[in-house]
């Protein structure tokens, strides 16, 4: 991230699917990094011109797609190299590649002993370009480890014994959301910020000097409102049964959109500035929420599933508590048919469902 050049296309674009990282353009990214060749060249089809970077893996079968979509593709394998090198040379195009080395997330990268033999074995394949070399940190976010300086040295070693070896890579980086707000020495050439473009802390707890906002609203709509009598049941399996006299209203929200079915009959929702109780099963595309004590809820009416509605706020945080998940969980669960919309001066990308 850094001064960005605004090559990630205009936000008044019919296409939101690409909204949020031509949000990030205008913000000031220069780059941006996809999981998956098919998401980098969904963006590349949307117009975005910037680099962006496969942190996953590039399959065999997806080379020549990375190459097409001019990707820079993440390579920690001798495999990798030749497909790309072998897609690569069939296009007639050459390719910008960055070496990832596993420094202690075991997970995805090379051995860092291998780092020479790999970046040597990348500069002879004539149609690549080894732009970049990163790894990942695995416990940034915890203060009171050591392991983060850890990786970190043997990452910055590794960058030595290449530079040794006639090796000179333009582009290192490490951080993630937390290595960058907790460690500058991480922060190289790039950093990588997830959670915390969303507006969470990825330590889960305020970050002194930093004041991060939520980027993201979901809204969705009051669909049906019923009067029930005491006794009756609403939803799958009836698990809710009104003790007393009782109003619930129908939202238009389910898992399908990506709200956590474990959240029935103790998730709750905003409408009216006020927590209404998810009372019955949420089911596929709805889920029924306890009114009794809001008045003047009606068809249309709109309903916040996270956010801040009048002076009541329910996060990402607060669903991820509920769950003994993490914000990051939740909010990358939210479904593709949730549609994406700006909202004004481009500040922050806000959702709404889809239906109702």
């Amino acid at each position: 991230v850094g001064v960005g050049d605004h090559r990630l296309g205009a936000l008044e674009d019919d296409n939101l699917a690409p909204l949020p990282g031509k949000a990030l353009g205008h913000a000031g990214a220069d780059w941006l990094a996809v999981a998956t060749v098919g998401e980098g060249a969904e963006l590349r089809a949307a117009g975005i011109e910037a680099p962006i970077l496969n942190l996953g893996a590039t399959l065999a079968d997806e080379a020549a797609e990375a190459v097409a979509a001019d990707l820079r593709c993440s390579i920690w394998e001798a495999g990798a190299i030749d497909s790309l090198e072998s897609a690569a040379a069939a296009a007639g195009r050459s390719m910008k590649v960055h070496l990832q080395l596993d420094t202690g997330m075991v997970r995805l990268g090379a051995d860092p002993n291998l780092a020479v033999e790999l970046g040597q074995r990348i500069e002879a394949a004539p149609h690549l370009e080894l732009e970049g070399l990163f790894t990942h940190m695995a416990e940034a976010e915890d203060p009171g480890t050591d392991r983060t300086a850890k990786q970190l040295s043997v990452f910055l070693a590794a960058v030595t014994r290449m530079a040794y070896a006639g090796i000179r890579v333009p582009v290192i980086h490490a951080a993630n959301s937390a290595a960058t707000l907790l460690y500058p020495d991480a922060r190289l050439r790039l950093v990588r910020c997830g959670i915390a473009l969303y507006g969470y802390s990825p330590t889960g707890r305020p970050i002194p000097g930093l004041d991060l906002q939520p980027a993201l609203t979901w809204k969705a709509r009051v669909l049906e409102v019923y009067d029930l009598r005491p006794g009756e049941r609403v939803g799958y399996g009836g698990t809710f049964e009104a003790a007393a006299p009782s109003r619930t209203a129908t939202v238009s929200v389910g898992y399908a959109d990506g709200y956590p079915r474990a959240l029935s009959n103790r998730g709750a929702l905003l409408v009216h500035g006020r927590r209404a109780p998810v009372v019955g099963r949420v089911s596929m595309d709805f889920l029924s929420i306890d009114i009794s004590d809001i008045e003047g809820v009606a068809v249309g009416d709109e309903v916040v599933v996270i956010g801040r509605q009048g002076d009541a706020t329910i996060g990402a945080d607060t669903i991820a508590a509920e769950l003994d998940t993490i914000a990051y969980e939740v909010l990358v669960g939210v479904g593709p048919r949730v549609t994406r919309v700006p909202l004004p001066a481009t500040r922050a990308a806000a959702s709404s469902s889809a239906r109702g």
